[in-house]
């Protein structure tokens, strides 16, 4: 005999486990654990890659004033080995992680600020490191931060970089791991952040640069040959200091993500896929934002951030909930150490769900936060709540209606957040029929 609906529905209470899902921010991030990197070390930049293949994310930090790089190699739990340290240039702040030479090993790349110098270092695939030299960047340049893609069509890893001298340099990779003389690309404004996407869909990268001096962001598009077009310029608010490219809406189009230190805003500029940004829309993040990176921190499919807050008191890892349209609400603070400037975003742990490591300037050390979103997070999308994992089915829509019922976060899948209606539903809904990639 064929099961009335209401014991259909009834069923459909008794879930198995919730496994993933949105996660409430006030608590999505654990208290930090903490690593001291080495008195006036000045930490200035960090990095996130897999240095020795093991599949574990491993650390890399540019300490400033020790003029060198320590390099954090993951265990996979959370943890990370003890620290080894690499030689640079004189105060080293811009940082990249790429192959130069073709050997498939991941190499590092340090912008100097002191000396304006680029300094490479040829990875052996285990996490040590050689030097590959130091390359001359150019006159007053200090390239605090630097960008990489194959700009020139030859299959190997060139490097852009920024510059105080109203231009970026772009150095172009002679096959092996060693550069020529920096290409002035000039702009005409002091530019201290960069970035590299494919912002026109024609396959070839390019470059996005903040103009300090301007108020402006520099969109570059490249021609193929390791030159690219004049700049064109976008206003933007207030004293610019970092850029990211992220598809921000989800609409298949990049888009730029902009820290302005000055006016404590995050501005984002959505693209159209033929080089041209709209104008910003503003929100409040923090106060002396210095660097901000875009991820699904909590699970709801749209792409929220983090950022590091210099100015904040007290001192915090700053994260604001994306909305899905460029705009984004819900602030929530997690403490720090002491001038934090920079951080990145990964897996830890291995339990899928996105952790944050942060360096600070002034403390002189490393925090580690480990997410509090439940475990053996699924993430094929929103709505794929319950195992197994990458499918939507029974258990998804089970999950999702007693997590409803509970008024459980993992639930509140729309705004206005914090309540729990008819928007959610139709949100999840929307989400399960998308289906799973």
């Amino acid at each position: 005999m064929r099961p009335s609906r209401s014991i259909y529905f009834v069923s459909l209470l008794c879930s198995s486990p919730l496994i993933a899902g949105p996660c409430d921010p006030a608590v999505l991030l654990g208290p930090a654990s903490t690593r001291f990197l080495g008195s006036s070390s000045e930490p200035a930049r960090i990095v996130t890659e897999d240095l020795d293949a093991d599949g574990n994310a491993d650390l890399i930090v540019a300490e400033k004033f020790a003029d060198r790089v320590s390099v954090h190699l993951g265990l996979g739990d959370g943890t990370f080995a003890p620290a080894s340290h690499f030689s640079t240039g004189d105060q080293p702040v811009g940082l990249a992680i790429v192959d130069f030479d073709g050997d498939s090993h991941l190499d590092i790349a340090t912008g100097n600020q002191n000396d304006s110098s680029v300094t490479i270092l040829l990875g052996d695939g285990m996490g040590g490191f050689v030097s590959g030299g130091n390359y001359d960047a150019g006159f007053f340049v200090t390239p605090d931060d630097l960008a990489c893609a194959d700009f020139d069509g030859d299959n190997d890893i060139d490097i852009v970089t920024s510059s105080q001298g109203n231009s970026v340099r772009v150095m172009l990779n002679n096959g092996d791991g060693s550069f020529a003389l920096p290409v002035f690309v000039n702009i005409l404004s002091s530019v201290n952040s960069v970035a590299v996407g494919l912002l026109n869909n024609d396959s070839i990268p390019d470059i996005v640069a903040t103009g300090l001096t301007t108020n402006e962001v520099f969109v570059l598009l490249g021609l193929g040959n390791g030159a690219f077009s004049a700049p064109v310029a976008f206003d933007t608010s207030n004293g610019p200091r970092d850029v990211q490219i992220a598809d921000i809406n989800d609409d298949g189009h990049m888009d730029l993500v902009v820290a302005h230190t000055f006016d404590d805003l995050v501005g984002v500029h959505l693209g159209n896929s033929t080089g041209v940004f709209a104008p910003a829309i503003n929100s409040t993040l923090g106060t002396g934002l210095l660097e901000v990176q875009p991820a699904d921190m909590d699970g709801d499919g749209n792409l929220d951030l983090m950022a590091a807050t210099f100015g904040t008191f007290p001192q915090a890892i700053a994260m604001v909930r994306g909305n899905g349209d460029g705009t984004f609400s819900s602030q929530n603070d997690f403490p720090s150490g002491n001038g934090p400037v920079s951080i990145v975003i990964a897996d830890f742990d291995n339990d899928s769900g996105p952790d944050v490591a942060a360096v600070h300037s002034a403390s002189n050390d490393l925090y580690i936060y480990l997410n509090q979103c439940p475990p053996n997070f699924c993430g094929c999308n929103p709505a794929d709540l319950a195992a197994p994992c990458g499918s939507l089915d029974f258990f998804d829509v089970s999950a999702f209606l007693s997590a409803f019922i509970a008024m459980d976060p993992v639930a509140d899948f729309a705004a206005p957040f914090g309540t729990f209606n008819f928007f959610d539903v139709s949100a999840f809904l929307i989400a399960f029929n998308n289906g799973c990639p």
